[in-house]
């Protein structure tokens, strides 16, 4: 990963946005959609880039890497007195490679267990939805999350629920499935989109709202999503100390439904 110079915008005020990507054999899963994002949240914050170079960087980027995951940061450019940008400040890309989370695979298969955070989300509309660089929140929740849990839900200071610590929560009552809002705040990952396309082309109910996090007492399944995990189920969930277990077979039916879509989504560059 390329060093930022101490007058970088990203460094000094998190004033960018990032993605995370797999990558297999250099090509990347959910390209499209993680460009349309990246695209979206930068024009969202004002940043300027250029869609053709940052396809072009990418696909170079997926290259080097072959296999396992790539993170691209960009940042808002260097300079600037205070909090206001100079008007030559330019879009900044940062590419770096990892190794999968090893626990992944397991997850996909043996589900996980998830408790809830005591760090409440801050509505901000202004931001919501954008995977910007600002993860301070992100990090208390990892940071004051239960040893006894692989995950939480994370609420908004109103009790609602929003997401999980790094990733989108779904969750099934009886027959419908139900995911959060992220009008006020959260992220909208690009597994999440592509999982609600998937819940309607496969003819299942899903509604988007606001839900109190007591109304997940209810659920009968859970599972939560990111552009890197996919689809992990919830075999049980800790709230108020008490268990609510939960049956994972119809999230494994739908991450095989998902899985075979999947695969149509790597780049075809």
């Amino acid at each position: 990963m390329s060093e930022f110079a101490i007058n970088d915008r990203v460094a000094n005020y998190g004033d960018g946005l990032f993605t995370t990507m797999a990558v297999r054999q250099g090509r990347i899963a959910l390209f499209s959609r993680h460009v349309k994002r990246l695209c979206d949240n930068a024009e969202r914050l004002a940043i300027p880039i250029d869609r053709t170079t940052l396809i072009t960087q990418l696909r170079q980027a997926a290259l080097r890497c072959d296999t396992g995951t790539l993170k691209l940061l960009i940042s808002a450019g260097v300079g600037g007195r205070g909090y206001a940008r100079t008007q030559d400040s330019g879009a900044g890309f940062h590419f770096s490679f990892h190794q999968p989370p090893s626990q992944y695979a397991d997850w996909r298969q043996n589900g996980i267990s998830i408790g809830v955070s005591e760090i409440r989300l801050g509505h901000q509309p202004v931001l919501a939805g954008l995977k910007h660089t600002n993860r301070l929140e992100q990090v208390l929740i990892k940071n004051t999350m239960p040893s006894n849990v692989d995950d939480v839900v994370v609420c908004d200071t109103e009790q609602c629920i929003v997401e999980a610590s790094a990733a989108n929560l779904f969750w099934r009552v009886g027959k419908t499935w139900y995911t959060a809002d992220l009008a006020l705040s959260g992220v909208a990952g690009v597994m999440r989109e592509f999982v609600l396309e998937q819940l309607a082309a496969q003819g299942l109910r899903c509604e988007v709202g606001r839900y109190h996090i007591a109304g997940l007492t209810n659920a009968n399944a859970m599972c939560v999503t990111n552009a890197l995990m996919q689809v992990v189920p919830v075999h049980t969930w800790w709230y108020s100390s008490q268990r609510y277990p939960f049956n994972i077979a119809p999230v494994q039916q739908l991450a095989d439904v998902c899985q075979s879509a999947y695969q149509s989504e790597y780049d075809d560059n």
